[in-house]
């Protein structure tokens, strides 16, 4: 089963967030929800507030309008003030329906019952004979039918000052119920943010931590990120930074241990031919002086090549380290460097045939150079007079090639597996006193594997051939 990928730190973040808000924007939506349904209800009570005193207005109208026609009716005999009285009595009644089924209620109910039953009684007297009825009895009623309107109006006036006060009791309850969700919406929010600190601080501590170390030189710990998925990456190049150190620290030690035995023996070689010359000189004895000054001469001189070919490797390295590839003519650069050498093949009369054809590859310009020129003077070093030289550069698919054959004495094959060991420094060229410094193909060497190429030294009939191998890179 495939192992699934942590998230990454950004998307930790965005989690956060997430659930961070997620708290806030129900809390939001809660009080939006509340507000908007105090709104609601605060709109529903004053229409109700205002339709119930218009209708209160109305039946006060209504009211007085059944009274006047009603004492008309009584006074004039008038059928017609009976008609009236009668239209104004289904408003009244309508009105007073209205009101009671707005403003439910046990007072409401009361007072609308007394209205019902005291304009019940005064219809009644109406409906009777107009002649039997008594001014008295009729005007009592009216003023009971008035004053229970009337008691139906206050009922409702009360009411609608309740509603008036119940508006700022909602109002506070809902301010309340909003500070008690912040209070506790404060505290979640608070808490999952500290939870998603507690996830992503832990490998960031470490990577701090992995970075001191590395900084205080102390690389010995492996680096272990266990978090988000880029911090895992993170931690994976810190350890592969860690062990690239190491062996960096291996190489200059093993590097430093060479050059202190390499740089003793001449030394040594030299102190010794200096204190045979004393002895000698001491004595007054005569002694082989050209013996004793060719050890001298040939130990200097070859301490010196190795101190300018170590001076030369510090230096570009200093000059090329952090520099960019370029895209390099390599075919240009080895003409360039036959042609320096032109004058060294012609005084020993070797000859340098070349075919190279035109090859570009993306790297560094000065390496390069040095690893062909460590190359061209190898060869040309233990080529003998009237020798030849080839050196031939082709394109191959995937490769680039650089062959570079000598007439030489070759390569015993004893020596084959250290050529490219640093000071390991083969026999003495035919016709020379002094030993090359042994650097020149090991830093070929470990330019080309900069270069994810690589130096080999490849089997020869005669002298010795060595193949530059370098990958096609896009720059």
């Amino acid at each position: 089963m495939k192992r699934l990928q942590s998230p990454t730190l950004l998307s930790y973040i965005l989690l956060g967030f997430i659930i961070a808000a997620i708290p806030l924007v129900a809390s939001i939506i809660t009080a939006i929800a509340q507000v908007e349904r105090l709104a609601r209800d605060s709109r529903n009570d004053m229409l109700s507030v205002q339709e119930n005193a218009v209708a209160s207005r109305g039946l006060v109208e209504r009211a007085a309008s059944m009274e006047r026609s009603a004492r008309q009716y009584h006074a004039l005999k008038d059928p017609s003030f009976k008609q009236l009285y009668d239209e104004h009595r289904a408003g009244a009644r309508a009105l007073l329906d209205r009101l009671a089924a707005q403003a439910p209620g046990p007072g409401m109910a009361a007072a609308a019952a007394r209205a019902s039953e005291s304009e019940a009684r005064v219809t009644a007297l109406l409906d009777a004979a107009v002649d039997a009825i008594a001014a008295e009895e009729l005007g009592s009623e009216l003023d009971a039918l008035r004053k229970d309107t009337m008691a139906v109006v206050r009922e409702q006036n009360a009411i609608s000052r309740a509603m008036a006060r119940v508006l700022p009791d909602k109002a506070k309850s809902l301010q309340r119920a909003l500070v008690v969700q912040a209070v506790l919406v404060i505290p979640v929010s608070m808490g999952l943010a500290a939870i998603l600190f507690f996830v992503i601080a832990p490998p960031l501590r470490q990577i701090g931590q992995a970075i001191r170390a590395l900084g205080r030189g102390a690389l010995g710990e492996p680096v272990h990120i266990k978090g988000a998925r880029d911090l895992e990456e993170l931690g994976q190049r810190l350890e592969w930074l860690r062990k690239r150190l190491v062996e960096l620290e291996a190489q200059k030690a093993q590097f430093l241990r060479n050059v202190s035995h390499e740089l003793k023996t001449p030394l040594t070689n030299i102190r010794e031919g200096a204190e045979l010359l004393l002895e000698d000189s001491e004595r007054g004895a005569p002694n082989d002086l050209a013996v004793v000054a060719r050890i001298v001469q040939s130990n200097s001189v070859r301490l010196q090549q190795m101190i300018e070919a170590l001076l030369r490797y510090g230096a570009e390295g200093d000059l090329s380290t952090g520099q960019p590839d370029q895209p390099v003519r390599l075919d240009q650069v080895v003409m360039e460097l036959i042609e320096r050498h032109a004058p060294d093949a012609a005084g020993r009369a070797v000859r340098i045939e070349h075919s190279l054809e035109a090859v570009t590859v993306a790297g560094n310009p000065k390496r390069l150079q040095v690893i062909v020129g460590n190359l061209l003077s190898n060869a040309l070093k233990y080529t003998p007079p009237e020798g030849q030289i080839e050196v031939r550069l082709r394109e191959g698919v995937e490769e680039i090639e650089l062959d570079v054959r000598d007439t030489g004495p070759g390569v015993a094959e004893e020596d084959r597996d250290r050529v490219f060991e640093w000071f390991w420094a083969g026999p003495r060229p035919p016709g020379s006193i002094v030993a090359g410094s042994g650097m020149g193909l090991a830093i070929a060497r470990e330019y080309a594997e900069q270069h994810d190429g690589r130096i080999e030294l490849l089997p020869a009939a005669a002298g010795a051939h060595f193949r530059l191998t370098l990958r096609k890179r896009t720059r």
